[in-house]
């Protein structure tokens, strides 16, 4: 008789198709079933235990004490953050020896399956090792098939899909037209389809959803896996068709699959997928021009560097070769990322902690592909925690290394200009007074310009804002810009909101906008709900069109003072934080404004509220004298003139201003002998 099975069950239909079999077959089976994941009706009737997804521990006991010699994983799960987690002591153990909760989803899955076999001696088998029907076949499901003018949109869903595998950050993808319009992302092929599906359609069924594994995929838990509801999400979407990789993914219900591709007018068809390889030994043509080695840490860093990448292009005619870790920003720009850059973009204690052990591991691959392509120069941007220890590792080897964003010597640890001088051989910086920091200790650095002279900030559409959200023309606008964070807007909508209140009272017809994030929209919505004259709005051209409508601001400390000074839009800046983290970083901080226009011209061009004085009274005084006193406004208005200058904003453009240090540091460093 076969072993015990034990069945780790999450959603879907699947683990009821191993039930099922078990049963027919008489195999004995235990399933442990996640809680918040699993379908009670899927295993009412089966021997069973809810377990709850981060206790481990407890799932392991059980299925040893049922006397499960084999596991097998089916259904769906939603991966919770860390917090939501709640690991118990075997599931804490295993995320901090392997980091495996900062890996991708199938790092996360082979470390599992290698650790459930080594440490406590299950044997993981496939679910179509169980139910052999499940892997998928070649060819069609259904009466229909792909038709000619689907063969590009085919080819190209593919190579998306494979490439997006190949960063394990997901294992499908759209073509349509030949071209990809949209790909997998954490919540799954179902929920890319509904947000596909509320774009307007096209005018008769086009383009086609591609499902295939990861390179080098751990198969036994986590192919890709499609259903009938999967083809009536691809019908509402406006496609014609489902490609699957045949022997590598699985079909929970083929015959209802069927029946479901015939009704939608759907073909899904099965095809054999080939592989590229996992590491190329070298970044693929053009053949000619530079192999530039790129690594960021962080979504800014991902801006940066796809500034860079675009205007390297520019600057030689597209001669030019990337490698390197990036995000979204730096793929769309041709960059096809060692790993995916969200395992090395965190902050916070509780979520660097567990993650500290790929974290090392990530360093030690972008040292090692760093060494084996052998670049012409290597650009890490930012993120200095992460950049500075690949860069040291790297140090004498027959490549230059370049540093994007000079850390902040000047505000605080200035010791660290002398400790980077000893490894960087150039430095690109954002702000104009930088470089002679670190000049002074024998290190080449170059101001570009700051970033936010690219951003747009001051092309708004005021009128056209006005118009839409039933502004008049004559009335006060006040701009409220409360932080990104909710830390931030927690601590500032209170003060603003008296501010609004009294400003409200003194200055008839006052219209309030608050532009905002998504993330943080509801809360913002909720505390503004009872403002004068109020309207929230999201988006980043809503916020450069309300700068332009707008007679003064109230914003949090930070970039958007720059913004807001690229519109010419007059403002003050709040903040406000804990009060013990303020009394630390007045103690370290070793200058004397925060704003960054402020420190620019080295005077209090631009009010700054802080802390004690982060009242409503004071943010309200300061507000009425920007909308009524005409010399105030001018006095600020020239500043930020001069400031944007000093800036870099006369200067050309920062990305290619970095660009031309980029090419000139490989230039200076093929003659040196």
């Amino acid at each position: 008789m076969a072993a015990r099975l034990g069945i780790v069950a999450g959603g879907g239909t699947l683990p009821k198709r191993l039930i099922d079999s078990c049963r027919a077959s008489d195999r004995p089976f235990f399933v442990v079933a996640l809680e918040g994941q699993a379908d009670p009706a899927v295993v009412a009737d089966a021997p069973h235990a809810w377990v709850r997804l981060g206790a481990a521990g407890e799932a392991i006991a059980r299925l040893r004490a049922e006397g499960c010699a084999e596991l097998v994983f089916a259904g769906s799960v939603r991966r919770p953050s860390l917090a939501d987690l709640r690991p118990d002591g075997w599931t804490a153990w295993f995320l901090a020896r392997t980091g495996a909760f900062a890996l991708g989803d199938d790092g996360l899955l082979a470390a599992l399956a290698g650790a459930l076999e080594r440490e406590e001696g299950f044997r993981v088998v496939a679910p179509e090792t169980i139910v052999p029907e499940l892997l998928a076949r070649e060819g069609a499901y259904g009466r229909l098939a792909p038709t000619p003018e689907d063969h590009a949109d085919i080819a190209a869903a593919i190579a998306a899909a494979l490439d997006l595998g190949a960063r394990d950050q997901g294992q499908a993808a759209v073509a349509r037209d030949g071209y990809v319009v949209t790909l997998e992302h954490a919540d799954g092929t179902d929920a890319m389809l509904a947000r596909l599906a509320e774009e307007p359609p096209p005018a008769q069924p086009k383009g086609v959803l591609a499902k295939v594994k990861k390179p080098g995929q751990e198969a036994r838990i986590d192919l890709p896996t499609i259903g009938p509801e999967t083809v009536r999400l691809a019908a509402r979407a406006g496609l014609s068709g489902i490609v699957i990789e045949a022997g590598g993914a699985l079909v929970v219900e083929p015959d209802e699959l069927a029946r479901a591709a015939d009704e939608s007018g759907v073909f899904v068809t099965g095809m054999r997928v080939t592989h590229p390889p996992a590491h190329p030994i070298r970044p693929p043509p053009p053949p000619e021009g530079p192999l530039i080695f790129l690594v960021a840490g962080e979504p800014s860093g991902d801006a940066l560097g796809a500034r860079l990448m675009a205007a390297l292009k520019s600057k030689t005619g597209s001669r030019v070769r990337f490698a390197g870790v990036g995000g979204e920003g730096m793929a769309a720009e041709g960059l096809v990322s060692l790993f995916p850059m969200r395992e090395i973009a965190v902050m916070g204690l509780l979520e660097v902690l567990p993650r500290i052990p790929n974290i090392l591991a990530r360093i030690d691959e972008t040292v090692e592909r760093a060494e084996h392509y052998n670049p012409d120069a290597v650009v890490t941007i930012d993120s200095p925690d992460f950049s500075f220890r690949v860069a040291r590792r790297l140090k004498g080897l027959d490549f230059p290394l370049i540093h994007y964003v000079a850390p902040t010597v000047w505000a605080w640890r200035p010791g660290r200009a002398r400790k980077i001088a000893r490894f960087l051989d150039r430095l690109i910086a954002l702000l104009p007074f930088e470089p002679p920091y670190f000049e002074r200790e024998g290190l080449a650095c170059t101001f570009v310009g700051h970033p936010v002279l690219e951003s747009g900030a001051g092309t708004g559409d005021g009128k056209g804002f006005r118009a839409r959200h039933d502004i008049p023309t004559d009335a006060p606008v006040l701009c409220v810009l409360p932080g990104s964070r909710r830390s931030e807007v927690r601590a500032l909508l209170a003060p603003m909101g008296v501010a609004v209140r009294r400003v409200a009272r003194d200055v008839e017809g006052l219209r309030v906008i608050v532009p905002t994030l998504s993330t943080v929209a509801d809360d913002v919505r909720t505390a503004t709900a009872a403002w004068p004259g109020i309207r929230v709005v999201e988006g980043e051209h809503e916020k450069y069109d309300a700068f332009a409508a707008a007679d003064a601001a109230l914003a949090a400390s930070g970039t958007v003072s720059l913004e807001l000074a690229m519109a010419g839009l007059p403002h003050a800046i709040a903040y406000k934080v804990n009060p013990i983290t303020a009394w630390i970083a007045r103690r370290l901080i070793r200058v004397r404004f925060v704003n960054l226009v402020n420190l620019v011209l080295e005077r209090a061009a631009v009010p700054e509220l802080l802390q004690e004085d982060c009242t409503g009274e004071r943010l309200a005084e300061t507000a009425l004298r920007l909308l009524r006193d005409k010399d105030a406004r001018k006095t600020q208005t020239d500043a930020f003139t001069e400031a944007l200058r000093r800036l870099g904003q006369e200067q050309g453009i920062p990305s290619e201003r970095a660009a031309e240090v980029v090419l000139e540091a490989i230039a200076e460093y093929s003659r040196t002998p």
